[in-house]
C-alpha cells in the first residue's frame, strides 16, 4: 500500500474514531486524535507533502466542525510545522517525549484556537471560558492517546521509528 492510501485510510479512520469518542467521553477529557496526527506529520521527512497533508486535515475538520473555513486547517498546519521545528533541537520520536509534546501542543492549540475564535467570531469573545474549562483534561487525554498513536504511525511507516535520524533525509542523504 503506498504511503498516501495509508494517510487516507488512517485519517478516515481516525476521523470515525474521533466522532466515536466525540460520543462517549465527556468534552473535557476527550483526545484530539487529528491533532496527533497532525503534529505526526511534522516527523515526516517530505516536509511540504506533510504540511499540505495537515492542512487538509485542518479543512476536512473545518468542514464537519462547522467553524469558519480555514480555522483548523490553519491550526493543523501551524501544528506540523512545529512539531517540524520542534523536533530539531527536542528528541520528539520516543513514546514518553511525544505524549508530553502532544499534550503540551494540546493546550497552545486552546490558546490559538480562542484568538482566532475571537478574531473572527468577536461577539462570542473567543469563549475562553469553555476552553479553560477544556483544556486540562484534554491535554491529558490528548498525550496519552499520542503514545499509542505513535506506534501505529511508525508501524506504517508514516513517521520515522525511534532512533532514525532526524537530519536524514528519505533518499539518506545528510539534511541540507
Amino acid at each position: 500500500m503506498t504511503l498516501q492510501l495509508k494517510f487516507l485510510a488512517l485519517t478516515l479512520a481516525l476521523l470515525a474514531l474521533q466522532q466515536l469518542v466525540a460520543s462517549t467521553f465527556p468534552e473535557a477529557f476527550r483526545p484530539d486524535l487529528l491533532l496527533i496526527l497532525a503534529l505526526a506529520l511534522g516527523l515526516r521527512h517530505a516536509a511540504t507533502r506533510s504540511l499540505l497533508g495537515a492542512f487538509a486535515l485542518g479543512f476536512v475538520v473545518d468542514l464537519l466542525s462547522g467553524a469558519p473555513v480555514g480555522t483548523y486547517a490553519l491550526l493543523r498546519g501551524t501544528a506540523c510545522a512545529a512539531t517540524r521545528l520542534a523536533d530539531r533541537t527536542l528528541y520528539l520520536r520516543a513514546p514518553l517525549p511525544w505524549g508530553v509534546y502532544s499534550a503540551a501542543y494540546q493546550g497552545v492549540d486552546f490558546v490559538l484556537l480562542g484568538a482566532i475564535s475571537a478574531f473572527l467570531l468577536p461577539q462570542t469573545g473567543g469563549d475562553w471560558t469553555r476552553l479553560v474549562a477544556q483544556a486540562p483534561g484534554a491535554m491529558i487525554a490528548t498525550g496519552l492517546a499520542a503514545i499509542p498513536l505513535a506506534a501505529l504511525l511508525q508501524r506504517w511507516s508514516l513517521v520515522p521509528a525511534p532512533g532514525a535520524s532526524a537530519s536524514l533525509l528519505a533518499s539518506g542523504r545528510p539534511h541540507e
